[in-house]
């Protein structure tokens, strides 16, 4: 059930009639629940089990953990949660990247083995919810959260629809707080929720699917090496593509849960602005850079005990090498996550040499620190988006040399992808340091009906309505 689709408008009609025609709270929570279960049974029925699964064994690891008096129970219930969860994890969406892998090294070996086909379908939002709840057992384990004595606000915490399947990953400290006491919603909430909810439709349906989409389609299913205009065309789409389509996602999933009277994190917090890979990196996907930060690099931080540029090297990598294999099974990813872990470690090493100059507090300097930085993530583009290394070796010698392929961008397709880049760089470079809210409150409420009518029209005339989200994949 997708958010750009006929059948989410009517189960969204249907969740909001009824949630605000129940005044009972415990009741409201307990049909929340229902129907975010509805909404993932949706997807695939007899996936519900591997939630109910995860949900259970967090709830009841988290409460013997909490009462549990020696150091060694709390380590045998938080094993207990690692090992359910990310068996889970690894089995569905990593079986047949391992066993692929395990192939490869026996070949090499002299080892002829031929199993059986993996063919197993991934759960949608396995890997958000996943995260969801390991980061409420791993907060309970340290001490800096007490466990939710309401299995039904826990598994509401676990299944909660707007963000289910393509997050953003919620904190169990942030969301269970708001379970409590009944949420008050005005009008105020459900106007910035719906208007949140268009701008991300808008992102979604008209920018990534209707104007990204086709050229970048085009650039990445091609053989062999292209024209460098065409290939440039298509890494730059394609980041165009990726953003509006997952922050799309993200900002309708905020508003539909403002709507309910519910406040999730921001996700995206003008990327394209950023100044620097390590600032990009605080503004892309902040709901899972923060928890791979906190979950994974400062621990491994903390085992070093020292902040030597070697220590940060291997932090560093060992983190971006896990969320690269986050976003998929495949050694493009990984290599992905390495290849940002690379350039931010040059960048620390850079600042620590050479930071202190004065010379960089030149006004000028932010933006090519700008540029520098979007033109390394366009080649890290080559790998997540291509479907094999060897398509994106070919993509990246395209910039290297001639080819005679006639693929090229008409003057048509040129006209519909330099706008939209245009303005998604200009609206980051006014939002780097200001919230949307406050630009939007700051403008005249003409201009604003008048924006948010030329949305709704362009969705209608020339949306791309139920195209799955990238996002899911992962």
């Amino acid at each position: 059930m997708l958010f750009n689709s006929y059948i989410f408008a009517l189960f969204a009609i249907v969740v909001f009639g009824l949630y605000f025609a129940i005044n009972d709270w415990a009741w409201r929570k307990r049909f929340l629940l229902v129907m975010s279960y509805l909404f993932y049974g949706a997807w695939n029925l007899p996936y519900l089990v591997l939630i109910w699964f995860s949900t259970g064994l967090d709830y009841f690891a988290a409460q013997r953990m909490a009462r549990a008096n020696r150091k060694s129970t709390k380590i045998s219930f938080l094993a207990i949660s690692l090992i359910g969860n990310l068996g889970v994890l690894s089995y569905f969406k990593y079986g047949n990247f391992l066993l692929d892998s395990f192939i490869s090294v026996a070949a090499v070996a002299g080892i002829e083995y031929e199993p059986m086909p993996w063919s197993i379908l991934l759960p949608v939002g396995i890997s958000f919810y996943t995260f969801q709840t390991l980061s409420y057992t791993l907060d309970v384990y340290r001490g800096r959260l007490k466990p939710s004595e309401s299995l039904t606000d826990f598994a509401l915490f676990v299944t909660f629809f707007p963000q289910l399947v393509a997050g953003p990953i919620v904190r169990a400290r942030s969301f269970l707080p708001q379970l409590l006491e009944p949420l008050r919603v005005n009008s105020e909430k459900i106007g910035w929720g719906l208007i949140l909810f268009v701008l991300g439709l808008f992102q979604k349906v008209v920018i990534a699917d209707g104007i990204m989409a086709p050229v970048v389609n085009s650039v990445f299913a091609a053989e062999g090496y292209l024209p460098t205009f065409t290939v440039l065309a298509g890494m730059v789409g394609f980041t165009i593509q990726m953003y509006c389509d997952f922050s799309g996602y993200s900002m309708m999933a905020i508003g539909l849960a403002l709507c309910l009277g519910f406040k999730l994190p921001r996700n995206f917090r003008a990327p394209f602005s950023a100044v620097g890979y390590q600032d990009f990196w605080r503004r892309w996907h902040i709901s899972l850079s923060t928890f791979f930060r906190d979950y994974l690099y400062a621990p491994i931080r903390r085992q070093a005990k020292s902040r030597t540029l070697t220590n940060i090297l291997i932090a560093q990598f060992f983190t971006f090498f896990v969320i690269g294999l986050w976003h998929g099974a495949s050694w493009n990813f990984a290599l992905w996550g390495v290849f940002n872990a690379v350039i931010i470690v040059i960048e620390i090493g850079l600042q620590r040499l050479i930071g202190h100059w004065k010379v960089w507090k030149l006004w000028f300097w932010k933006y090519v620190f700008n540029a520098v930085g979007y033109v390394l993530f366009l080649f890290s583009i080559l790998l997540f988006r291509a479907a094999d290394f060897e398509r994106a070796s070919d993509l990246f010698m395209s910039f290297l040399l001639p080819t005679d392929n006639p693929l090229r961008l008409t003057p048509v397709d040129w006209v519909l992808l330099i706008p939209p880049v245009i303005a998604v760089f200009f609206l980051h470079h006014i939002l780097r340091d200001r919230s949307f809210e406050t630009i939007a409150r700051a403008t005249p409420i003409s201009l604003r009906v008048c924006a948010l009518t030329s949305m709704l029209l362009a969705i209608i005339l020339f949306g791309q309505p139920n195209e799955e989200f990238i996002y899911f994949q992962f």
